[in-house]
């Protein structure tokens, strides 16, 4: 703890975060509001410190996008998963969320248009609300550009590990990431992803990096899981919007498909593709986020949690 409290003080009025984090009265866990220049929005930023000192190389971070809601989740998981005893402890990761300020959950209008890929035709997204989109490059841009660099004023970063974690839209944004900036992190981990976006238009995104990218010089991790009630119709909304919609997104299909695509588009990226039975698009962060953790080394693992290639397993999935 001292170690971190040094690199604190000893950085202290080099940017915003480092003086806010301070104010704030603490090094565990602290939050700001950050201005994008990429995007021209407020973002809430919450950062949560592992016990103990940082290591030597700095610390892993784990980015985590709609942090309004899903950063306590994976705070609340580290915290809890990580009291099992001295000879079972984790990788100490720094978790950060990007969220929001002014809304309890979810900003929808503004994740819709910072976590959907830019595309040459945006008039049929299949977005329910009609919502502005495609402003991943800008978000991402705050991600690499300004987030970043004001974290590493304030603490010690490992530049080897480093991820990303994303439900639904955010899994989609996850995704795409992976696509067109592969080297931008280590592990992605797209949880419930929103392949059905645009026609699935994050396939030919896939298609266009099989074609004419390299393959960055470090081989990215890459969690997909998706709930195994995602596609299911429910008693009583037979017929109904709801049910089209869920069918016609086809969450576990598209997921699937994805993965089993891989091993032949981009080698180079190492997967595992989970179905957690019994939840649906919601629950699934649940379960995910343990199994996110322990894909990370964050928290020890209970079974398989390295990816080692994919592997499907029955009808093509893998389970926790």
């Amino acid at each position: 703890m001292q170690r971190i409290i040094g690199w604190l003080v000893g950085w202290m009025g080099m940017g915003l975060l480092c003086g806010q984090a301070l104010a704030q009265g603490g090094p565990a866990q602290w939050e700001l509001t950050l201005t994008s220049p990429q995007t021209g929005r407020d973002y809430w930023i919450q950062i949560s410190l592992p016990a103990g000192e940082a290591p030597a190389e700095g610390y892993p971070v784990l980015y985590v996008l709609d942090g309004n809601i899903r950063f306590p989740l994976l705070a609340a998981a580290r915290q809890t998963l990580s009291r099992q005893g001295m000879q079972r402890e984790g990788m100490p990761w720094v978790i950060v969320g990007i969220g929001y300020p002014g809304v309890a959950d979810l900003d929808v209008a503004a994740r819709a248009e910072d976590l959907t890929p830019p595309a040459p035709d945006m008039s049929e997204t299949g977005d329910p609300g009609q919502r502005p989109q495609g402003g991943a490059e800008r978000f991402l841009d705050f991600i690499e550009d300004t987030l970043e660099p004001e974290l590493a004023q304030c603490l010690p970063l490992s530049e080897r590990r480093k991820a990303l974690l994303g439900h639904s839209y955010g899994g989609l944004f996850t995704l795409y990431t992976l696509f067109t900036r592969p080297q931008a992190f280590t592990d992605y981990l797209a949880i419930s992803p929103s392949i059905w976006w645009n026609d699935r238009y994050l396939l030919e995104v896939m298609a266009a990096q099989a074609e004419h990218s390299a393959p960055p010089a470090t081989s990215p991790r890459l969690l997909i899981a998706v709930g195994g009630l995602e596609q299911s119709v429910r008693p009583g909304e037979e017929g109904s919007e709801r049910a089209r919609r869920r069918e016609s997104n086809a969450m576990i299909d598209n997921a699937r498909t994805l993965a089993e695509s891989l091993p032949e588009a981009l080698p180079w990226v190492e997967t595992q593709f989970v179905v957690f039975d019994g939840e649906d698009h919601g629950s699934v962060m649940w379960p995910a986020s343990r199994h996110a953790l322990e894909f990370l080394g964050v928290v020890p693992c209970r079974k398989v949690c390295q990816p080692a290639g994919y592997r499907p397993r029955g009808r093509g999935l893998a389970s926790p």
